[in-house]
This record gives structure tokens, sequence and C-alpha cells, in this order.
């Protein structure tokens, strides 16, 4: 799967979050990930309905179900690594 990504303006010091844009709505994306998640919670009860998962190393993931951006937190003692595994597990998805 194609995704370009930027660093996210965070008001904590050393915060290792991003914005990554990809190629299928939220919606979509959970259905993916879901078997690689440690817990994933879907609210679609909002108005903008959301998503919230852990993977097992740590990292978290959110974003809006309808929309192609999710923002992903990694462990800082480990944000370089979690980001290259992520991106890499990221890149071998194939769109539905």
């Amino acid at each position: 799967m194609d995704f370009v990504f930027k660093k996210a303006e965070d008001c904590f010091a050393n915060a290792e979050n991003y914005e990554y844009r990809i190629e299928v709505q939220g919606l979509e994306f959970i259905k993916v990930l879901e078997p690689f998640a440690e817990w994933l919670r879907v609210n679609d009860k909002l108005r903008r309905p959301t998503f919230m998962a852990r993977l097992e190393n740590g990292t978290q993931l959110k974003g809006l179900l309808g929309k192609q951006v999710i923002k992903v937190g990694y462990v800082e003692a480990q944000a370089e690594e979690h980001k290259r595994a992520f991106e890499a597990w990221l890149q071998a998805l194939k769109p539905q």
C-alpha cells in the first residue's frame, strides 16, 4: 500500500507521533489491521466514527473510519525500529 507521512505536531517533547495518508479509508484499513492488533476499539456511535488500536510492540494507531489519515504513536525507546517495521508492513499490504 502506498502512503505518505509527516511528523505530527505534538505538545510533548520527544514525542514520536506521525500522520500517514494511506490508500484506503479507516473502515477498510481496520479489516486488515484486526489480526495484527493486540486490541482494537471502534466507536461508530460518534458523528465522526473513530478507531483506536494497539500493536503488540506498543505502537498505537487511531483514525476516523471515513478518512484516509491515520495517526501512529511509537514507543519512544524503540521508535525508529518500530517505525521501520510498521512502514514495511504497511507497504506490503495490498488494498482490496
